[in-house]
């Protein structure tokens, strides 16, 4: 079985793209922080793995102008870094104000005017409703966007050996030869599956502690940073933000540790099953 050697972690967001927002924090500042302890905890429990994170002060990413070049600068850090796992870090939003948020309705009519100028008019109240959105999920790409993952496995390869790049005979490989894109292919519904149980681990981790779980998302769109890594990849949404209660255990110390914590755990359950070192 391979080993896992490098992963790659990489904190939403940064510098002049905050993220999502609470009441009292900012999902870049979270990301960054649970990130920086994920790496702390996987340093400690394996001395021998190499932890490349895209950013560690709160920065875009290669310091890039604009959120394009710097989700292109993560990928292309993360394959040239040879990663075997992407481990993106992030917080929710139910897109609704943080905290609260004031909801209008329609509680009766009224008669106005007189005569021919008599009509109804609506009466409305406002309440004020608790954002109660919660729980974390684990995203990975959209498996039916054919293609873009492939491209990223044979860009990473091409990264790390370069021209020594070839197969069992020692003759180099053409990436856009339909033995490389075979090749991706194979590697791709591996690394899909191997995504998916590294996320499924995370998100027992979380429960476990009493969390809720949305459990694995394969978002309609995709998400880019993901199919452009050519490896394992998965983005994890620790939590929403606009819910109070759940901003505050993610703003906290002992919220990220624990979060970190249970990332942690997940990989070490990865780990032993990619390895085949489970019992």
């Amino acid at each position: 079985m391979p080993l896992l050697r490098t992963i790659v972690i990489d904190p939403g967001h940064g510098g002049f793209d905050p993220g999502c927002h609470g009441l009292i924090a900012k999902e870049k500042d979270i990301a960054l922080a649970i990130s920086l302890q994920l790496g702390k905890d996987l340093q400690q429990a394996y001395p021998g793995l190499h932890i490349v994170y895209t950013r560690t002060t709160d920065i875009m990413p290669g310091n890039k102008p604009t959120l394009q070049e710097g989700i292109r600068y993560r990928a292309e850090l993360a394959n040239r870094s040879g990663g075997d796992l992407f481990i993106c870090i992030h917080c929710n939003s139910s897109g609704k104000p943080a905290g609260s948020y004031p909801v209008k309705r329609l509680v009766r009519y009224r008669s106005v005017g007189r005569g021919a100028h008599k009509r109804s008019v609506p009466v409305y109240k406002t309440t004020w409703v608790k954002n109660t959105v919660r729980g974390s999920a684990c995203y990975i790409w959209k498996a039916d966007r054919g293609g873009f993952k492939g491209d990223a496995i044979n860009q990473r390869e091409s990264l790390i050996h370069g021209e020594n790049m070839g197969d069992s005979t020692g003759t180099a490989i053409d990436l856009t030869s339909p033995e490389a894109r075979m090749r991706a292919l194979l590697y791709e519904k591996k690394y899909f599956a191997n995504s998916a149980l590294f996320g499924s681990f995370v998100e027992k981790e979380f429960v476990k502690m009493g969390r809720r779980s949305e459990g694995l998302v394969q978002r309609q769109e995709g998400i880019g940073v993901l199919q452009a890594t050519g490896m394992p990849s998965v983005l994890i949404e620790t939590g929403y933000l606009t819910n109070r209660e759940e901003e505050r255990y993610l703003a906290s110390r002992k919220g990220q540790a624990e979060v970190a914590r249970n990332i942690a755990t997940a990989f070490r359950h990865y780990k032993d099953a990619v390895e085949g070192n489970g019992k």
